[in-house]
């Protein structure tokens, strides 16, 4: 199993360099697990997952874009060492400027992890991801250079605009490495997922050359206990499609806001910050199996006169439940 799972992840690996628009993406990356990486679905302490994402940016420049993103997946555990499998849907819709232009996307996710070891320190694991994009445009309040003629009443346009609706099936995969320590503490996650193997059409005038290019997501990230009440979360991502990369890092430090172990109370608070972009100030809270955060992006790019600094806010809830005897064995997943 270990070997066939490495050369997965040299196969994905190997596909991305042979890649040809940018995709929705949060400052929260950690809070959309199957957005990041389809071999995340059912890692997860408990039996399910629930997930809902909204970003509003750019309000203070033009008509601000908005993205809603929701997600739920289902853990099962199986065989002698402990291993599980995972299935999830996800679902997201994203409305952009003046042309109302409105992406939604669905997918369904499966993925499996495997213990590497007889203690169950180590897990390796796989999913993919098989999805459905549509897309719609908004022509009404768009105006071509061709209308304008001069002391002339606005005109009629010669653009193709006959074509207002796409659709497309997408196929992603990545691979996921865990490390679980005895104490279950100073945990350890890193992947690489591609999404867009197949380099699906997206055009609204039937044109086989526009093609999305494939992304690939290399993220890392760790649980470490600092003391008895606080615990420290430093996390990284790299996302490279086409010509576009993002490089967003930073870190957590959790205080329990109880005294058990196990604290299901608690407050996160740090600083992020994505290369050349934005700086990014997050607050989370724990209330028992729900967490819920909110962060806010500082624009500190050449775009930063434009919009005074301002980048917009995002909002992520999760709750992870238990369902009683739905999982005979019980594997402890570290939050990250």
């Amino acid at each position: 199993m270990r070997n066939k799972t490495i050369v997965l992840f040299y196969f994905i690996l190997f596909m991305v360099l042979n890649v040809t628009a940018q995709d929705v993406h949060f400052s929260q990356f950690y809070s959309t697990p199957l957005l990041q990486n389809p071999a995340n679905a059912g890692f997860f302490n408990c039996d399910y997952r629930l997930v809902a994402n909204y970003k509003v940016q750019w309000r203070s420049v033009t008509v601000p874009y908005t993205t809603f993103h929701a997600s739920g997946d289902i853990k099962r555990t199986s065989g002698k060492k402990k291993g599980l499998y995972g299935i999830g849907v996800d679902a997201s819709v994203d409305k952009a400027g003046d042309s109302k232009f409105t992406t939604t996307q669905f997918g369904l996710a499966g993925s499996v992890h495997k213990p590497l070891d007889n203690f169950n320190h180590h897990y390796l694991g796989g999913g993919i991801l098989i999805g459905l994009t549509t897309a719609n445009i908004d022509y009404t309040n768009l105006v071509f250079n061709d209308q304008y003629e001069v002391y002339k009443p606005l005109g009629l346009t010669k653009e193709n605009i006959s074509l207002s609706t796409l659709s497309f099936f997408d196929l992603s995969a990545g691979v996921a490495y865990n490390f679980i320590p005895p104490s279950f503490q100073n945990s350890f996650t890193m992947g690489a997922a591609v999404f867009h193997i197949n380099k699906p059409v997206k055009s609204f005038f039937d044109d086989g050359t526009s093609r999305i290019y494939r992304k690939l997501i290399l993220n890392a990230g760790a649980n470490l206990h600092a003391s008895d009440r606080f615990d420290f979360y430093p996390k990284i991502q790299y996302t490279l499609q086409g010509a576009n990369q993002e490089l967003v890092f930073g870190a957590l430090l959790r205080i329990d806001l109880d005294k058990m172990k196990n604290s299901k109370y608690g407050v996160y608070l740090g600083p992020w910050y994505r290369w050349n972009d934005a700086l990014i100030i997050v607050t989370r809270f724990d209330i028992d199996q729900m967490s819920i955060a909110f962060n806010y992006d500082l624009n500190m790019s050449k775009l930063s006169a434009v919009s005074e600094s301002k980048g917009g806010p995002e909002l992520s809830i999760i709750y992870i439940g238990c369902i009683p005897h739905f999982n005979k064995k019980i594997i402890f997943c570290p939050r990250f």
